[in-house]
């Protein structure tokens, strides 16, 4: 256990992909305090792998305003467990379906103020479908395909900075032994 007291939270702003509550706490030095806490549906990132070739989205984040290149990612609908969100993802970003489907695990994206993991998958067998569209209209994705190298070599010189994209990459590389 991390040895934080939560003794009160209020919640600041919610829309429905996030919640922001405000915590009334104790932290582990006995010290009183307050901290923020981002709680967002379960979500989860696919790798899809095509051979020697991955298949990345392009696209616009608010936050840092600019385009990142990353792996398909999004958060699940009501009862959606990590497999299926993960599959209409794909589905839904690159019209792409995957015979294979295997576990990468998960990852924290800032567990200092994320509450939520992310789970990670492999995707292999992958065959196009007549299925890409953004459910919420919001969205502005570019298809990216690369060799699987040449993002590993992205992810590890800073010219793919998504976190959580780095970590799935050399994740997937693991376990298709290219590391």
């Amino acid at each position: 256990m991390s040895g934080f007291m939560r003794r009160a939270k209020r919640t600041v702003y919610e829309n429905p992909w996030l919640r922001f509550e405000a915590h009334d706490i104790v932290h582990p030095n006995g010290a009183p305090g307050e901290h923020g806490v981002v709680v967002n549906p379960p979500a989860s990132a696919v790798v899809p792998v095509d051979g020697e070739f991955v298949c990345l989205t392009r696209q616009a984040r608010f936050a840092i305003d600019a385009s990142v290149l990353e792996i398909v990612k999004g958060g699940a609908g009501p009862g959606e467990d990590a497999l299926t969100a993960a599959q209409r993802e794909l589905r839904e970003e690159l019209a792409l379906e995957a015979g294979r489907w295997e576990s990468l695990g998960i990852v924290y994206e800032i567990p200092s103020i994320v509450q939520t993991p992310v789970t990670l998958f492999l995707a292999r067998d992958l065959r196009a479908v007549d299925a890409r569209g953004d459910h919420e209209g919001l969205e502005s994705i570019e298809a990216v395909r690369m060799p699987l190298l040449d993002a590993l070599f992205g992810a590890t010189s800073g010219r793919i900075d998504d976190a959580v994209t780095g970590v799935a990459l050399l994740r997937a590389a693991r376990k298709l032994a290219l590391i």
